[in-house]
């Protein structure tokens, strides 16, 4: 059996989204909690323009209280409250955001609060880059051996090779007893690595 040389992973082309990693943070204050979620999270691609074309559902400590949604065309966000709340609803979510959630770098290095318009928007970026690298990861594992070496993310493959069998496995296990290949821990487990590793 031929083998290839292993090498490093490359990261996934994830359609140029550009996910804040400060707003993907979900640290608060202490004494002002509050569980926001974005839910139901629907994106039409190819009316996306200056901005996501999408709706989406926002829940707060595990109730839905907010539908959200977009056009696509580079406007603001819609945002209307779930009976039985009332408008205000809104307001109150978007005062928490500008208070508890944390600030991001602008122009000449300006610090800018974090509103709910761009928590949904990064919400929804982290829900596309997911989705990406669900799709990466499927297609990895059909004909890569992953594995995690000096933290970094490798892989190990088979010139035309389509699917990895159990000859594959055995083979590098031969060669390479000590190493830990993601393929063969549980799904949840190996994405989470690989996600580490890819973001």
């Amino acid at each position: 059996m031929k083998e290839e040389k292993n090498n490093k992973i490359e990261t996934p082309q994830l359609r140029g989204l550009e996910v804040n990693p400060q707003l993907m943070r979900s640290e608060t204050k202490k004494g002002e909690e509050m569980k926001l979620e974005l839910k139901k999270i629907k994106v039409c691609k190819w009316a996306s323009e200056e901005t996501h074309c999408y709706q989406a559902t926002l829940y707060r400590d595990g109730v839905p209280i907010i539908e959200v949604s977009n056009d696509g065309h580079g406007g603001s966000d819609s945002q209307w409250a779930i009976k039985p709340f009332e408008n205000n609803i809104i307001d109150e979510v978007e005062d928490w955001c500008k208070k508890n959630l944390p600030k991001w770098k602008g122009h000449n290095n300006e610090m800018y609060d974090t509103d709910l318009e761009i928590w949904c928007n990064e919400q929804v970026n982290k829900h596309l880059v997911e989705k990406d690298l669900q799709r990466s990861f499927k297609k990895d594992l059909k004909n890569k051996i992953l594995f995690v070496e000096n933290d970094k993310l490798m892989q190990f493959t088979w010139k035309k090779c389509k699917e990895l069998t159990s000859q594959h496995f055995e083979y590098f296990k031969s060669k390479y007893p000590k190493r830990d290949i993601l393929n063969l821990k549980n799904k949840d487990l190996a994405f989470k690595l690989y996600k580490k590793h890819m973001i």
